[in-house]
């Protein structure tokens, strides 16, 4: 592992030369902090602060001098802001989920090309965590560290109304509805974010952050903490404070000789499954961590998040609670309390290691317990009071056709169920573009026990978060009465009755593809069940005359991927299984 790789170069580059006075050792690695750069990324604009900490850090400790390189990286709200002029497939949306295979790439290639030994990556953003986590899994030789550039403070309405990016996603379905007026609108739209940091629900950067300290390989109460003090102009100090213990935690990696790879196992995917239940989280981590799994050589899929689906939902956060990430580190001391519960509880495997060089039931042992008051009010909730008895997240596999019934997702596909609903039955209401369903929704022409099947979505053609329709008819306050289904993705964010990755896909000829309108759709999170009520001589005649719509991807990474990238349940990975 210690090869002193590029000794030359970091003289020159870092130091004024061959006559310089202070030059590193020539045992010392070579060290690259990589970050989500980019000055029109809010999530990640900080990140360079938190970069300098570090490099600061590793100098004054070890006299190690350390590179720090930006990586380009999507920031999904903007990529849905303007992705509507379009089809999304074919604007900036169709860009998001593969950002994660670019941003990882990325940092490997630099790590390659410089012939780094040590890594340190800073997450922010949904797809830099995920992208992190997976260059994590591809360079599993060197030690690597992963720490959370945090989460965003809450906005201020010009009436003093606590608002954020769920407030701004829901606002033009409350504008349509006739709940708010044109100011309103606009108040909320300019004041939901006030600083840099990622999104503050439960959303997917939240989810994975939680997921990477979980499975050791990053800061652990990074997950949780603020990226900026309060007064939305200065990095929190807190942060700071991890920033050094992520510097910290690499020294020791390198002066014990262990790498990623030796830390993250498969007690440490068992426990990410776990966790992935109890705080509510988002659908894309069902997409993300069988990939980062593999890169990790762990044996890891859909099958293994079911298992812990009867986990409760212990974490009071939007979208599925009351609450956002900054109140969970507020009020509740952040992930570290909420882990330690789950300890006692039995809920994870004290074995699995951390960056610490401890296990995690080391780690969190001093960790004051949850103080359990009101479960209205509480952020974490105790086991007899969950937000939920069980996940959210269910689970759907099989094909369970009859004569009379065709299942929708023979291979797969995730349900996100809203608390009031588990259960919807009705007609369907069949869009192959996102834009025209959001305009029915918005018109009104979607009508309480309507099934929106949303097709021509899937992996094969970009996958784009659909956040515009679920977030339509939360803020008409319709999404328990209508459901979503689709082979496409969700973000975080949603809320609803949902089902997303239905598998096969619609461009690959998948049940969905043959839904008509009016058919009668069933989904049923009790049972686990999705089909249409149509019959199977019906379902071979539609499969008979099916053909594949036309849709020319842009060059570049859409129509690259589309060649190559697997199904959503295998991750979405970029090439083929073995």
């Amino acid at each position: 592992m210690k090869n002193g790789w590029m000794r030359q170069a970091v003289k020159t580059e870092f130091r004024g030369g061959e006559d310089a006075p202070y030059l590193p050792n020539e045992k010392d690695p070579i060290v690259i902090i990589f970050h989500g750069g980019g000055e029109t990324n809010l999530c990640n604009l900080h990140h360079r602060k938190l970069a300098e900490e570090m490099a600061s850090h590793l100098w004054a400790r070890e006299g190690w001098v350390t590179a720090i390189e930006p990586v380009a990286a999507v920031t999904d709200a903007i990529s849905m802001g303007h992705s509507y002029e379009k089809d999304p497939r074919i604007g900036a949306m169709g860009l998001s989920l593969f950002s994660r295979e670019i941003f990882a790439s990325s940092i490997v290639q630099q790590a390659e090309i410089n012939r780094v030994d040590a890594v340190i990556i800073i997450t922010g953003c949904d797809k830099t965590v995920a992208g992190g986590m997976l260059a994590a899994s591809w360079l599993k030789e060197l030690p690597v560290v992963l720490i959370h550039g945090g989460t965003i403070r809450t906005g201020c309405s010009l009436a003093g109304k606590s608002i954020q990016i769920e407030t701004a996603t829901e606002a033009a379905g409350m504008l349509a509805a006739g709940k708010i007026d044109k100011d309103a609108y606009e108040d909320i739209v300019l004041n939901a974010l006030p600083s840099p940091g990622g999104c503050g629900v439960m959303a997917t950067s939240n989810t994975l952050a939680v997921l990477a300290s979980t499975l050791g390989m990053s800061v652990f109460s990074s997950a949780s903490t603020p990226a900026m003090d309060p007064n939305h102009k200065d990095v929190f100090g807190p942060k700071i404070e991890e920033a050094r213990a992520a510097a910290d935690a690499l020294i020791r990696m390198w002066n014990e000789d262990q790498t990623i790879g030796d830390i993250v196992d498969e007690r440490s995917f068992s426990n990410a499954a776990t966790m992935l239940h109890a705080i509510g989280g988002s659908t894309n981590a069902v997409i993300h961590l069988p990939a980062i799994a593999e890169g990790f050589g762990v044996p890891f899929g859909l099958d293994d998040i079911q298992a812990k689906s009867d986990t409760p939902v212990l974490l009071n956060l939007l979208p599925a609670g009351k609450f956002v990430m900054v109140d969970l580190y507020e009020k509740a001391g952040g992930l570290p309390p909420l882990a330690r519960y789950m300890i006692d509880q039995g809920f994870l495997d004290t074995e699995a290691k951390t960056i610490t060089g401890k296990t995690i039931g080391a780690d969190l042992a001093d960790v004051q317990l949850p103080d359990f008051q009101n479960p209205d009010t509480d952020v974490i909730r105790s086991i007899e009071s969950p937000l939920k008895p069980k996940s959210s997240l269910v689970i759907v596999k099989g094909d369970f056709s009859t004569n009379d019934t065709a299942s929708i997702a023979t291979r797969g596909c995730v349900f996100k169920m809203n608390a009031n609903q588990r259960v919807l039955e009705g007609p369907a209401r069949v869009f192959d573009i996102e834009n025209d369903a959001v305009k029915e929704v918005l018109s009104g022409g979607i009508n309480d026990g309507d099934i929106i099947v949303l097709r021509y979505q899937g992996v094969s053609v970009g996958c784009p978060e659909l956040l515009r329709l679920t977030a339509a008819l939360t803020g008409m306050g319709s999404d328990s009465r209508i459901a979503v289904v689709t082979d496409g993705r969700l973000s975080g964010v949603s809320r609803g009755t949902l089902v997303v990755h239905v598998e096969p896909e619609a461009w690959k000829g998948g049940s969905i593809a043959l839904i008509q309108e009016g058919d009668t759709v069933c989904l049923d999170g009790n049972t686990e069940e999705l089909f249409a009520r149509v019959d199977a001589e019906e379902m071979a005649r539609r499969k008979g005359a099916w053909k594949r719509p036309e849709l020319t991807l842009p060059r570049g990474p859409m129509r690259i991927a589309s060649q190559i990238v697997r199904p959503l349940e295998e991750g979405a990975l970029w090439w083929p299984r073995d």
